[in-house]
């Protein structure tokens, strides 16, 4: 495989603290989900499920889309943790 052929490639992931799962993935201007131009995308998936609800992006690089999953996990399971919230 080139390294121009896995380029859009989906990553999936684990958070190492939540155990939330992500979907880092491309998409262009068809599949876009109705907000325009195309970009990466992030949503909680298990492997071989279907999305966890919708995706968030477009963001300019996967990594920049990979970084926000990350965060916004955090943030999320940290809401779920305190009672106080």
């Amino acid at each position: 495989m080139t390294m121009s052929s896995n380029r859009h490639e989906p990553l999936f992931d684990i958070h190492p603290m939540t155990g939330a799962t992500i979907e880092v993935f491309f998409a262009d201007r068809l599949a876009t989900f109705g907000r325009g131009g195309a970009g990466w995308f992030w949503w909680s998936r298990r492997r071989g499920c279907s999305p966890d609800g919708s995706p968030t992006g477009p963001f300019a690089t996967s990594y920049a889309a990979y970084r926000h999953a990350i965060s916004t996990a955090v943030a999320h399971s940290a809401a779920f943790a305190d009672p106080q919230r």
